[in-house]
């Protein structure tokens, strides 16, 4: 049995809910480099990856509640909103490897097996999106720990490896 994917989904999505809510507005607009998106832009493009990646599982079209903004308060909504929707959705419970999905890679169409679609390229694309908003959050003085990130990691106030 694989593991629920819109769960998995909706944990990484709170993940980044409880990010974005330490985050200061002024930030949103800041990015890792001056040819990367924002880190609100990434916050919008991990919450769209989800539904990119569930709704075609559970042949519905695929929606997105993105404001077109980097305002914190809609982001937030944006990715409230995801959640929601998800857990509007059935539960699937088993991927169909007989079953194609086709989905937009930057210049390229992806045509994959549900298995493969959700695991080798919708999960890595929403980390990769969380993982900007976190590494641009850190390198902008915002207190994050990788507890923030995965919702599981505990270190005591101030703790450092180095």
């Amino acid at each position: 049995m694989q593991p629920p994917i819109k769960s998995l989904l909706c944990h990484h999505l709170s993940q980044l809910l409880l990010i974005t809510n330490k985050i200061p507005q002024s930030l949103f607009g800041k990015q890792l480099s001056p040819d990367m998106f924002s880190m609100g832009d990434n916050a919008k493009i991990a919450a769209n990856f989800a539904l990119r990646g569930y709704c075609p599982l559970v042949d519905r079209k695929v929606v997105s509640f993105d404001k077109k903004g980097v305002i914190k308060e809609d982001i937030q909504d944006t990715i409230e909103r995801t959640l929601e929707y998800l857990d509007t959705l059935p539960k699937v419970t088993q991927l169909d490897t007989s079953r194609i999905i086709t989905d937009k890679a930057g210049f390229i169409e992806v045509q994959l097996p549900q298995i493969e679609f959700i695991y080798q390229y919708i999960l890595p694309n929403l980390l990769f999106h969380i993982s900007l908003v976190y590494g641009t959050a850190r390198a902008h003085g915002v207190a994050l720990s990788k507890g923030d990130f995965d919702g599981y990691h505990s270190y005591p106030a101030g703790f450092s490896f180095v």
